[in-house]
């Protein structure tokens, strides 16, 4: 006896393949028969008259690290999309590798500048192991996977210090990071605008990237430009690939600023060139014109050597250079207008919403010298979103089919009391916001569409039990209406249920039916295994 047949819907099954009129019967937590009419026993029937059935969608590029964490909320924004497997660890930025030596510090550098309120949560899983064992006592609303973070692997090892590495340094961070891939780890993620990722250089790199190519996992990298250098930071990492043979990943493909817009196929052309000249290159994006980040973000690297803490301390009083290159790095942004306040974390809560300029007006000061005061107010965490991307690029880098989605955001609560935030909508309707845009655009095929978000991600990430709709796999199932999925989020009102995702499946149980959670999460971690 099947436990779910699927009948009446049309099959959109991940490989680009034209749409089908198949039913689908899973049992054990596997896709065990595909055929037309299937008249077989089953526990539970799913009507799919009228939707579309397809895998589960992959969010190749998250932030929920920690969401698992909240026992008391359920973090249902990533599965309410559609979402059945979010890869986290993203940006440099990782919960492990830790040790006791570095816990406080790590969990500073996680905390700063996070949609999330830490309280006193410390940071407690050593390594992949122990997350294993943390997500089965405490399971997320969808599987996840995780990459090793290259901020946290090097703060782990030696500091946060603005420094290379000593040979024997390089050598612990190529062994603990080994140890996390044989462990389950899907690769390692640079965040080279985020210290300490960004104070590693090009041999670093290539001697952790040929570690990642033994384990054939990937490299993702958090560009160390997405503005005014995002061609010389392009060719930093291209040389690394080179160089490492190493899977590259490069996250939330953009062009900050008005002195890049309109040039996303110069910068898609040279991508494609490094593909045909062999370079194994893949990027991902998400479906919006804002961006989202730490306002820390515009503060030099050089001023946060040391870390958060010693970041503060030099903010407290500022010299000349440091609130010129604050200015500079706003401009890139698009001005202090662009920048919306996310959260102070109750610290200034009546900045909380407003823009940088009138923040700055309220306080009698320049924007820059209102970054300062908001940094040393905080503790150095203020999520903000920067208006700074232009339509036709971002449309032009959607077209592409080596192009995954990303959310690059949290699984979060719809709980607005809880979080006390407004954050970045993407974390509530990236998902149906790609498929509203290419429903409304018609950029896309749905069967490329769909590709994007799920065989695509799957085949980046070398998973092969995923992402496609085939005997014998796992049985991670989203079905929604095409015609009505609709992101409902807002830059000013994000906590907002999508519309459209009908049922969520995740390796054979139901977990969201009829558009609402179905009982308790069930998300697991999923490990990467070489084939």
């Amino acid at each position: 006896m099947l436990d779910i047949l699927i009948k009446h819907g049309t099959v959109v099954d991940g490989t680009q393949q034209s749409r089908c009129f198949v039913d689908i019967g899973i049992a054990d937590g596997e896709i065990k028969v595909i055929g037309k009419d299937l008249n077989l026993e089953s526990k539970e029937a799913v009507n799919a008259t009228g939707d579309i059935v397809t895998p589960g969608f992959i969010d190749i590029h998250s932030h929920s690290d920690l969401s698992p964490f909240f026992t008391k909320q359920k973090m249902q924004s990533k599965l309410y999309q559609g979402i059945t497997l979010e890869i986290v660890g993203n940006c440099g930025i990782s919960c492990l590798p830790v040790n006791n030596q570095c816990r406080n510090a790590i969990t500073q550098f996680i905390g700063s500048g996070l949609e999330l309120p830490l309280n006193n949560m410390v940071v407690e899983d050593d390594s992949i192991s122990d997350y294993v064992r943390h997500i089965q006592r405490c399971p997320a609303a969808t599987n996840v996977g995780v990459l090793i973070g290259h901020g946290t692997l090097r703060g782990c090892v030696m500091g946060f210090g603005m420094r290379r590495p000593t040979a024997e340094e390089l050598q612990a961070m190529a062994q603990m990071l080994d140890r996390e891939l044989s462990r389950g780890a899907f690769g390692m993620s640079l965040g080279l605008i985020y210290p300490p990722s960004s104070f590693g250089d090009f041999d670093e790199f290539v001697v952790l990237a040929k570690v990642l190519k033994k384990h054939d996992a990937i490299l993702t990298v958090h560009m160390r430009s997405e503005s005014s250098k995002i061609f010389e930071a392009l060719e930093e990492m291209l040389e690394v690939a080179k160089a490492s043979k190493v899977h590259l990943e490069i996250s939330h493909l953009k062009l900050i600023g008005k002195a890049q817009w309109h040039r996303a196929d110069e910068l898609l052309n040279r991508i494609k060139k490094a593909r045909e000249d062999g370079i194994n290159v893949t990027c991902d994006q998400y479906p919006y014109l804002a961006t989202s980040t730490n306002i820390a973000a515009m503060v030099p690297g050089w001023a946060q050597d040391g870390g958060t803490e010693a970041m503060c301390k030099r903010l407290q009083v500022p010299e000349k250079r440091l609130l010129q290159d604050i200015k500079a790095e706003m401009e890139r942004r698009g001005g202090s207008n662009c920048v919306l306040v996310n959260s102070t974390h109750g610290k200034l809560p009546q900045y909380e919403g407003q823009t940088l300029d009138k923040i700055a007006e309220d306080m009698g000061i320049e924007p820059e010298l209102a970054v300062v005061k908001l940094l040393v107010a905080t503790n150095g965490g203020v999520p903000c979103d920067y208006f700074c991307l232009a339509e036709d690029d971002m449309l032009n880098i959607m077209r592409e089919k080596f192009v995954s989605v990303g959310s690059d955001g949290y699984a979060l609560t719809y709980d607005k009391a809880f979080l006390g935030v407004n954050p970045h909508p993407r974390s509530f309707g990236t998902f149906p916001r790609f498929l509203q845009t290419i429903r409304e655009t018609g950029i896309l095929s749905l069967e490329d569409g769909i590709y994007k978000i799920t065989g695509l991600p799957a085949k980046v990430l070398g998973i092969k039990d995923r992402g496609i709709l085939n005997v014998g796999q796992k049985a991670d199932i989203t079905i929604f209406d095409y015609a009505k999925v609709l992101d409902k989020s807002t830059y000013m009102n994000s906590m907002e249920k999508p519309e459209g995702i009908k049922v969520v499946i995740i390796e054979g149980k139901v977990a969201l039916r009829n558009g609402e959670q179905v009982g308790s999460n069930i998300g697991k971690v999923v490990l990467h295994t070489k084939y």
